[in-house]
């Protein structure tokens, strides 16, 4: 029996499942998410939280017309960017979902930890550029209508309190369900576990059997105030089940009413959005190699997209 407090239920196991899965369908319909979306990219890292999500659209895809295809980046972290990989590709098989698997080291002629050796900067920093700037191009060369990521309610909550309390009013006006795109340019981003547990992902994979990366990244890092943001919502939701929720449907609204947009032009490099006239893998690649590299690795992702036959 499962004890779902906020909402004052306790469940069999058949029926928790069904229960998260409704509320992932609930929060795709209250936000229009797969309106017009025929081709759905979906970036699969190996983790609850993105195998999750794959496995409930699986599901789902039918009813909405959708079209699956996962998207995983192969870092090449030594040991952990293997598990990853054969855990995604499995999963994939599974659910009878295409997959297309990139290299990092085979685009950019570099791995992960040899960026952030030659970078000199927070691992999770580059990762998330990296990710950020080829799902957008995977997803514009295969023609996507959107992108699917698998955030869930805790990690968007403490990004926010985060924004808030720094006056990151950009970032915060990023902190919705649906980020819209621009065609041709950026492709639409949905946050489809925006009103999900953290704590109900993991043991929605668990009681479904989901195999995940039995290994944590060796690069992971806990930023304090994050840790301090998530504890605190953490706390609250201890002593008024249903907080999360609650805040979440605010952030929904305020981050839509900020008004706060940043202007983005394409890199002059390699086309790509930039907020400064350069994009950050151009940044990045100029200052490793001498050159930016934006243009190259584009050209090596659709030559990679086409060998996979998707």
């Amino acid at each position: 029996m499962v004890r779902v407090k906020y909402a004052k239920a306790n469940l069999c196991r058949g029926h928790f499942l069904d229960y998260i899965e409704r509320r992932v369908e609930k929060t795709i319909e209250r936000h229009r998410m797969l309106e017009n979306v025929k081709k759905l990219l979906v970036g699969v890292s190996g983790g609850k939280d993105s195998l999750s999500l794959l496995y409930i659209l699986s599901k789902l895809r039918s009813k909405y017309g959708v079209e699956l295809i996962g998207f995983h980046l192969d870092s090449g972290i030594p040991g952990y960017s293997e598990e990853s990989k054969k855990v995604v590709l499995e999963a994939c098989r599974e659910n009878s979902v295409q997959c297309i698997v990139i290299s990092l080291r085979e685009a950019t002629g570099y791995s992960l930890p040899e960026l952030v050796e030659k970078v000199k900067r927070p691992p999770c920093s580059i990762c998330g550029l990296l990710k950020r700037y080829f799902i957008n191009n995977v997803a514009l060369e295969i023609g996507a209508d959107a992108v699917a990521l698998g955030h869930h309610i805790d990690d968007i909550l403490a990004f926010a309190v985060k924004d808030f309390l720094l006056q990151d009013l950009l970032d915060l006006s990023k902190m919705k369900p649906v980020s819209l795109g621009k065609e041709g340019f950026l492709v639409k981003k949905l946050k489809i576990l925006y009103e999900v547990y953290e704590s109900d992902l993991e043991l929605y994979a668990q009681l479904r059997g989901i195999k995940v990366v039995g290994t944590q990244c060796p690069f992971k890092y806990n930023d304090p105030f994050l840790t301090s943001a998530r504890r605190m919502i953490e706390e609250i939701e201890e002593h008024a089940p249903g907080f999360k929720i609650m805040l979440a449907c605010k952030l929904s609204v305020y981050a839509d009413k900020l008004g706060v947009e940043g202007e983005l032009t394409p890199c002059k490099y390699c086309g790509s959005p930039s907020s400064s006239g350069v994009c950050g893998v151009c940044k990045v690649t100029m200052r490793i190699s001498g050159h930016p590299m934006g243009f190259e690795i584009k050209g090596k992702i659709r030559s990679l997209i086409k060998n996979s036959g998707v």
